[in-house]
This record gives structure tokens, sequence and C-alpha cells, in this order.
């Protein structure tokens, strides 16, 4: 018990660790892409031009050192399933946790080889995006579940509306819609097709021409995006003595929300400055992370891994025999 309770505790270290490098490798990956720098290491991988350690132009140092921090990521991220799950190998969803860290990780790994090896659409690249949004959220649901474990049971077997988790996961999935769309329209260099925000092209309906639909869809749908993560926060605050956590969630979505869309503000008004959309890609991470950290609090544990975890609660569909009954 005592070894069990101390890997606990260095597996929470570990995906603290684990968090931040997966929110550096995101943000490195944003950096490759709005640097131009996609092509550094030529068409090889994961050697980089055909070498150990190439020489180093600017896009090859940009592209080799996300490769480099991917696979220091990539050693974290396995270690943290492994520690998780023998600590705590009768959670479910710890179990799904690490799971869906790994495939993840493979995946968004493969997906980035394939985008070096051949040429890929705008719509591939964008789903690359996507999956290294999966791939944090996981970690860092780990990791957040690691450190709330003990008081997890208590909070998320209170009563709960079927309305309000239809609405989270809606709202959740709904998201993921609007930052694929916003990747897309990265990829496919449709960034300028709008000049100036809120309008575009100074009208509230432009003239749908070259790539100006795309940005148009974008942004109509994360300005409807914003108002149901309001709506959202809206609902979770009338549960907060109840459900602080959902609250606690929701009130860290909104924030997000909001700051992602003046950053995209930012990013149209300096015309794809760097910091500006590293600071887009980040503040999205951490919107979605937000959003999934709810729909995990939303999720009640299975009745068997509490039966696990607290033998004392009897198993469902027996009856308890009262102290002392004859058998």
């Amino acid at each position: 018990m005592v070894r069990r309770a101390s890997l606990g505790g260095l597996a929470r270290w570990l995906g603290v660790a684990a968090t931040c490098g997966m929110f550096v490798v995101l943000v490195m990956g944003a950096t490759v892409t709005n640097t131009g720098s996609e092509h550094g290491c030529g068409r090889s991988w994961p050697l980089c031009h055909g070498q150990f350690i190439p020489q180093m132009a600017v896009s090859t140092m940009i592209e080799f050192s996300h490769r480099a921090v991917v696979g220091v990521e990539s050693a974290l991220i396995i270690g943290l399933a492994i520690l998780a799950v023998v600590a705590h190998w009768r959670r479910q969803e710890v179990r799904f946790l690490a799971s869906l860290m790994v495939v993840f990780l493979f995946l968004q790994a493969g997906l980035g080889a394939w985008a070096v090896m051949q040429p890929q659409s705008a719509a591939a690249l964008a789903l690359h995006f996507g999956v290294s949004l999966i791939a944090f959220a996981s970690v860092l649901l780990m990791t957040v579940l690691l450190f709330e474990i003990d008081d997890r049971d208590m909070l998320s077997t209170r009563p709960l509306s079927h309305r309000y988790r239809a609405l989270v996961w809606a709202v959740t999935g709904y998201s993921y819609v609007v930052v694929y769309l916003g990747a897309y329209v990265r990829h496919s260099d449709a960034d300028q097709a709008c000049t100036g925000w809120p309008l575009c092209n100074g009208a509230v309906i432009p003239r749908f021409h070259d790539k100006v639909g795309a940005v148009f869809i974008h942004r109509t749908a994360a300005g409807l995006l914003f108002f149901v993560v309001l709506g959202l926060f809206l609902w979770s605050s009338r549960m907060r003595e109840n459900r602080p956590d959902l609250f606690v969630g929701s009130a860290c979505a909104l924030i997000f929300v909001i700051l992602q869309a003046l950053s995209g503000a930012l990013v149209v008004w300096t015309r794809m400055d760097l910091f500006s959309a590293l600071a887009h890609a980040a503040l999205v991470a951490l919107m979605f992370g937000s959003l999934t950290y709810i729909c995990m609090h939303v999720t009640p544990p299975r009745a068997s891994t509490v039966r696990q975890e607290d033998p004392s609660i009897p198993r469902t569909g027996t009856r308890q025999e009262p102290a002392g009954a004859s058998r």
C-alpha cells in the first residue's frame, strides 16, 4: 500500500511535467507552422536532412528542436501512463486516459511524419492540430485526476441534470469543430482574406470570393461558441454550492474563450504577427482543456470502481444483512 501511494505521488508530479511539456509541444508545433518551418528538415523523418544532428539554419533549428522536445515528451507520457495505471490500476478512468494518451501520442507523431514525407492538404494538416489538442487534453485530464482522485467520487456522484451533461458534451464537441475550422483557415493561408475585425472587409456579411468564405464561417462559428460557453457558465453558476468543480471549469472556459477571441482579433490587426499567432494557439488549447475538464467531472465513476476503492459500499443488486442476522 505504501509503495503504491509513493508511486501515485510520483505519477502526480510526472503528470505536471508531462502536461507542461505537452503544452510546449503544441506551441512549438504552432511555431513551426507560423514560421513556415515545416520542411526545415527536408523530407526526412525521424532524421533531419538525413542526419542525427544537422547543420542549423533558422527553419532547421525550429523544426529540429520541435522534434527533440516531442521525443522527450513521448518518454514522459509513456512513463506517466505506466505509473498511473500501476498506482491506480482499479480505476477505469485512469486506464482509459492512459490508453488515450499513448494512442494520441503515436497518432500525433505519425501524422507529423506523414506531413513531412508527403505533401498534405490543408484539411489533413488541420487534423494534425486537432489530434495534438486531444493529446494535450488527455495528459491534462490524467494529471488533474491524479491530484483529485480522493475527492472525485464524492463530487461526481452528486445529482446532476441529464440536460446539463448533454450540454457539456455538445459544447465541447462544437468547440472542437470551431478549432478545426480555425486550423483549416491557417493551413489554407486564408488568414488575411478578411481584413479588419470584427467586420470582414468592412462588411457584416462580405462577398464570398476566394478564401473569404472559410474565414467568415470560422468567425461566425467562434462568435456562437462564446454564447454557448456563456450559457454553460450561467447554468454552472446556479450549481456553484453543490458542484464548485463545474463552476470553476466553466469560468475558466469562458475566460479562455474571451481571450481566444481577442487574440484572434490581434492576429488580424497585426497581420499574423508570430507572438499573436502563438498566443491564439495556446489559448485554444487552454479553452479546450477547460471544457474537457468539465466533461470528466460530469461523467460519474462506475459503481464497480467506487466499490473497489471502498469495500464498505455494497454491490448493486445485493441486500445488506443486518448485523447479527442468522444465515
